[in-house]
């Protein structure tokens, strides 16, 4: 069961990243518009870098390819997205931590025998 429940941990923290990443390339020049409102620089090209970021890192949480790192890497994204963007909305910023603690948590245990890249990382141990 164990590398049964790391699979659907996996499916169930990287299939809403590929989503919502799809949905922003798809969507980008409304996304640049909260971008833009938020007061970043080049909302439009940043719309789809933070698409094409999300597709890639939810495709290698699925697949378990660079697990660890992608697995910091989105845990990070959560936090700063939480706190930055969805601070005032108390739902929103929770679902935000509690995303991160997946990631953390995965991270931590590996993505089990059930994957592609059989836990090999970017550089972190």
């Amino acid at each position: 069961m164990n590398n049964a429940g790391l699979l659907l941990g996996r499916l169930l923290l990287g299939v809403p990243f590929i989503i919502w990443g799809a949905l922003k390339l798809t969507g980008a020049a409304a996304f640049s518009g909260n971008l833009a409102r938020m007061g970043l620089p080049s909302p439009l090209v940043l719309a789809y870098l933070v698409g094409i970021c999300e597709v890639i890192g939810g495709l290698a949480i699925v697949g378990g390819f660079a697990l660890r790192s992608t697995s910091i890497l989105l845990a990070l994204w959560c936090l700063a997205t939480g706190y930055l963007v969805h601070f005032g909305n108390r739902t929103a910023f929770l679902d935000h931590l509690v995303m991160a603690g997946g990631f953390f948590v995965l991270a931590a245990v590996g993505a089990g025998a059930w994957s592609l890249a059989k836990n090999r990382t970017l550089g972190l141990p």
